[in-house]
């Protein structure tokens, strides 16, 4: 390891999750890896004790198991969130892909896709050390067996890209469920028994099949908030800002205004306001989100607010912090 690479392992452990800290001594420089929300004050608590500026939070893939803390950082320092690009999750702010490099400071993370253990992971390699989320585990890999996973995709991602790595390679994993911290490449080629020791891919596929895993117990909370950055619905729709006519109408030169009706409604009897961009409520309102800054101030608009307040959520999921829903919609704003 590098002399000047700050390196901290935390754990979480209820879901025996590992989250890491990587940083540059001389610029603070600082990025996160695989945090879980329940653990954010502790982790941003050592950022500050240390002394550096966090640049990034990364998440190997869509955890099924906790939610991320990701957007909550976000939320907290300004850090820019990174996941998957195959995850489909237009909230973050960078979506990585094979060969992607992410820089904090004079050091670089490489990004393998790793895929198996579902269908968007990835690896982080730094320094020596390989974070393989839930690809390769010490003493054991990933399961298989939801979220698109596939036995057969996770033995080539490990043999023919994480195994390809120096023999010294440090292996952190994002869980560890038997007391271990870390590993290197050699030990689990040498002694993983259900990828290593020689294994074939049709004993690793028939291993994985009879694992006969217990559902995880926090997916059905965890993969909906994950695939919003973090964000549970229930704390979005709580986050949602009103704003009356008369404080849109103030404001008019300083705010972003979409209107989230279809065209026949945005050009019909109630009319529409003359600055607001008329984009129908759905994916149209992400993809045209997606070319703003995170800190532009956002009204969205429709006939009542309903549809307004469901833009709104949308525009939090993605990280936008100002954030508001025209209160009353164009019914309100057509009243003399």
């Amino acid at each position: 390891m590098h002399k000047n690479l700050i390196f901290h392992q935390l754990f979480e452990s209820e879901s025996s999750t590992y989250t890491y800290l990587l940083a540059d001594s001389h610029s603070k420089e600082a990025i996160l890896i695989d945090t879980v929300i329940e653990t954010v004050d502790r982790d941003l608590k050592l950022v500050e004790e240390l002394g550096l500026r966090l640049m990034y939070v990364l998440d190997t893939h869509i955890h099924a198991d906790h939610v991320t803390g990701a957007g909550k950082i976000r939320h907290l320092t300004g850090a820019k969130t990174a996941v998957p690009k195959k995850a489909n999750v237009p909230c973050a702010d960078l979506n990585l892909s094979e060969g992607d490099q992410i820089a904090f400071g004079p050091f670089l993370i490489k990004v393998f896709e790793t895929p198996g253990h579902t269908d968007a992971s990835l690896s982080f390699y730094c320094e020596g050390f390989i974070f393989t989320g839930d690809a390769l585990l010490i003493r054991a890999t990933g399961r298989t067996d939801f979220q698109s996973g596939s036995s057969d995709q996770l033995y080539d991602s490990i043999h023919q890209k994480l195994f390809k790595l120096p023999p010294d390679t440090k292996v952190y994993p994002a869980h560890d469920y038997q007391g271990f911290t870390a590993s290197t490449i050699e030990v689990e080629i040498k002694c993983n028994p259900r990828v290593g020791g020689g294994k074939t891919k049709e004993q690793f596929v028939k291993i994985m099949s009879e694992l006969k895993l217990a559902y995880p117990k926090k997916i059905d909370e965890a993969l909906p908030a994950n695939l919003a950055c973090g964000h549970r619905p229930n704390d979005l729709t709580v986050n949602v800002q009103l704003i009356n006519c008369k404080r849109l109408k103030e404001k008019m030169s300083e705010v972003l205004i979409v209107d989230v009706r279809g065209p026949e409604e945005f050009n019909g009897e109630l009319g529409h306001i003359s600055e607001a961009h008329q984009i129908t409520l759905g994916e149209d309102v992400k993809i045209f989100l997606e070319g703003y800054s995170r800190d532009e101030e956002v009204v969205f608009v429709c006939r009542s607010g309903r549809r307004s307040e469901e833009a709104a959520i949308m525009g939090l999921s993605m990280g936008f912090t100002k954030v508001s829903s025209l209160e009353g919609g164009m019914l309100e704003w057509n009243k003399k």
